[in-house]
C-alpha cells in the first residue's frame, strides 16, 4: 500500500469508520491495522480478526472475520485468545491445507457461524455452500458472512442435511450463555430436556444434483452424531466426486454404521490429533481427537503429503 494512500486512509477514518465499506477498503489494500481500527469503532470491539497461515509465495497473509457475540461464540473466543493455534488444532491447518491444494467446491455441512466456511473460502478459485438448519444460527452465520471480502464466496443454505428430503426434526439443548453448536436430528445424541424444531432438509446428492454436479473438492460434516444419516444421503457424491471428507466422530457417535459407509465407499479412516495423523486404523472415538479425514483410496499418498504440511507426523496402520 503506497503512502499517499494510507496517508489518506489515516485522514479519512475517524469520520468514516463507521461505515462498513471502509474497512472492507482497508482489507482488500493490506491495510490490516487500519481496517481493525475501523471495525472497533463500528462495532464496539466486537469484530475479531483471524490471520491465516499464509500459503507458499504469498506476499501477505489472508483473514477472516467474525464478531464475537458478546464472548459467546466459542469458536471465535478461542482464535481470539490462543491464536491460530487456539482452536481445534489441526483441524483448521489440515482443512486449510486440503482447500488450498485442491481448490472447487466446498460443501460444510453444519457450518454453525461459519469459521471453515470463512476457512475455505479464503482460498480463490472455492466456492463454499455452507449448511446451517438452526435460524438463531442462521443468523450469526450470515452476519459473519457478510463482514469478509471472500462474502462472494459462500452461499448459506438454511437446512439440515440429512438422508431425507422436506422437513425434520431439529432437537436443540438448553442455552448455556453460548452460542449453540449441539443441535442434532437425532433426538438421543444429548438427552435430556430438548426444544424441537422443524426445519428444512435436504441430502447431499440431492443437493448436488441441483446445482450441477460440479467437482467437489471437500464436504466437511459436524452433524452431532447424525453423520451416518448425512453420508447415507450423499452416496452418490462420494462414489462420483470423490471429494475428501472431514467427519467429526465423538463419544457417543455411531460407529457400525459409520464403518458400514466409509467401506461402502472405499474412503480410508485418517485420526487427527493436535500432533498425529494416524491412517488406516479401525474407528473409535479419542479424547483428543474427534476429528477424522476421510480420504479416497486412491488419493492416501496425496492427503499425507498435507498433514505434513501442516506439521503432524503421518502414521500408517494399514495391513
Amino acid at each position: 500500500m503506497s503512502t499517499t494512500l494510507l496517508r489518506t486512509a489515516r485522514r479519512r477514518l475517524g469520520a468514516t469508520a463507521a461505515r462498513p465499506g471502509v474497512s472492507a477498503a482497508l482489507e482488500l489494500l493490506g491495510a490490516h491495522t487500519l481496517a481493525d481500527r475501523a471495525d472497533r469503532r463500528r462495532s464496539g470491539g466486537e469484530i475479531v480478526p483471524v490471520t491465516l497461515p499464509a500459503p507458499p509465495g504469498a506476499w501477505r497473509a489472508h483473514r477472516i472475520k467474525a464478531l464475537r457475540q458478546g464472548g459467546t461464540d466459542q469458536w471465535v473466543e478461542a482464535f481470539r485468545q490462543g491464536g491460530w493455534w487456539g482452536y481445534e488444532r489441526p483441524l483448521p491447518d489440515v482443512l486449510l491445507g486440503a482447500v488450498r491444494r485442491r481448490p472447487g467446491v466446498v460443501l460444510d455441512v453444519g457450518a454453525n457461524t461459519g469459521v471453515y466456511s470463512l476457512l475455505a473460502a479464503s482460498t480463490r478459485g472455492t466456492t463454499v455452500h455452507a449448511f446451517e438448519p438452526y435460524p438463531p444460527v442462521v443468523a450469526m452465520l450470515r452476519e459473519n458472512v457478510r463482514l469478509n471480502t471472500s462474502r462472494g464466496r459462500v452461499r448459506v443454505v438454511e437446512a439440515a442435511v440429512t438422508d431425507v428430503d422436506g422437513t425434520v426434526d431439529l432437537w436443540v439443548p438448553p442455552g448455556i450463555g453460548v452460542v449453540e453448536t449441539s443441535s442434532s436430528t437425532d433426538p438421543g445424541f444429548k438427552g435430556g430436556e430438548l426444544e424441537r424444531v422443524e426445519v428444512r432438509a435436504v441430502t447431499l446428492d440431492t443437493y448436488w444434483r441441483s446445482i450441477g454436479s460440479p467437482p467437489v473438492s471437500v464436504v466437511k460434516v459436524d452433524v452431532e452424531g447424525a453423520e451416518v444419516r448425512t453420508l447415507r444421503g450423499g452416496r452418490s457424491l462420494l462414489a462420483e466426486a470423490r471429494p475428501w471428507l472431514f467427519v467429526e466422530v465423538l463419544e457417543r457417535a455411531p460407529f457400525a454404521g459409520l464403518e458400514d459407509e466409509r467401506r461402502a465407499a472405499d474412503y480410508v479412516d485418517v485420526r487427527l490429533s493436535p500432533w498425529e495423523a494416524v491412517v488406516g486404523d479401525r474407528l473409535r472415538f479419542h479424547p483428543l481427537a474427534w476429528n477424522h479425514a476421510w480420504v479416497p483410496s486412491e488419493d492416501v499418498d496425496d492427503a499425507a503429503a498435507v498433514f505434513r504440511a501442516a506439521g503432524l507426523i503421518v502414521t500408517e496402520t494399514r495391513r
